[in-house]
């Protein structure tokens, strides 16, 4: 199958992430990271609303019909799609340096969220958050460089996790009624060629497809054996997250970034900043919502 790349919306964001799909809804949430912008696209009339958070924004995640979740610069809120209105309810950062990152919800409808060091992640004080369903929160990982990329199995046995810095991709035993995770093991290394591994979505043959930073590629990596087995180029350097959207779950939305290129960077790639889509011959694992019960 051809996988030719789409641009739905050139909306040059500073560092477009997060992109989670809303199954209910059929729209996508994404952000600009930088700026603070909500996105919801709605591709049945190609409408892109923005809505301004007026903070630094780590990720999204669907909630109900009415809320979404959002990690932001001073903690994890609800945030109700209409009155634009943000409900507190908590912050576990630690570190005054740390900013929250990529985050999605399990099969549970926990929310696992990452974080970074804001100023230098390679002070590595980076953590990965699980928040439950009663609003408490535990800290699963520290000492983190870049909390990124995390998905599931198509059978939920086992959770997969990407340490930007870390320029590996590893897998945990996961369960699905505590949301504890045990046996780390590395299951992909990536190679130098393709940069710095960010996003990351899972599809329901088990496979995994990963953002690569400065690299300008979606990898379909085999966490069964670490083989390479697809690489889909795109026309933007930094590639940031994807996510598998469309009513049959076979469409890859993939987000991008202009933070940090320069101009001539960004007249040879004037669509960094983009939102894409590419028609997929596979399915991808389901966006789950946060307590959406």
């Amino acid at each position: 199958m051809d996988k030719t790349w789409e641009l739905v919306q050139d909306e040059k964001a500073d560092l477009g992430e997060s992109p989670s799909w809303d199954s209910e809804k059929q729209v996508l949430y994404w952000i600009d990271s930088v700026r603070g912008n909500l996105y919801i696209y709605d591709p049945k009339n190609e409408r892109n609303r923005k809505m301004e958070i007026g903070e630094h924004i780590g990720s999204v995640a669907p909630k109900n019909e009415q809320e979404v979740i959002m990690a932001t610069e001073s903690g994890i809120y609800l945030f109700h799609i209409e009155t634009e209105k943000k409900t507190f309810i908590t912050n576990p950062n630690k570190h005054s340096e740390n900013i929250f990152n990529d985050g999605k919800c399990d099969p549970f409808r926990r929310f696992w969220v990452g974080a970074v060091n804001g100023v230098d992640a390679e002070k590595f004080t980076g953590e990965l958050f699980c928040l439950q369903l009663d609003y408490s929160i535990t800290t699963k990982i520290q000492s983190v460089g870049c909390s990124n990329g995390i998905t599931w199995s198509p059978d939920y046995q086992t959770m997969y996790y990407i340490d930007t810095l870390a320029y590996k991709i590893v897998a945990f035993d996961y369960n699905l009624d505590t949301g504890d995770i045990n046996n780390k093991r590395t299951v992909v290394i990536i190679p130098e060629k393709f940069k710095l591994p960010d996003g990351m979505s899972g599809d329901m043959e088990g496979n995994l497809w990963v953002a690569h930073w400065d690299a300008g590629v979606i990898c379909c990596w085999d966490p069964n054996n670490g083989n390479l087995l697809e690489t889909i180029k795109l026309p933007v350097p930094r590639v940031t997250s994807c996510v598998f959207g469309g009513e049959k779950r076979n469409e890859l939305y993939i987000t991008s970034a202009r933070a940090g290129l320069t101009e001539k960077e960004l007249a040879a790639h004037p669509y960094s900043g983009g939102l894409f889509r590419i028609n997929m011959d596979v399915q991808g694992l389901p966006t789950f919502s946060f307590n959406n019960r």
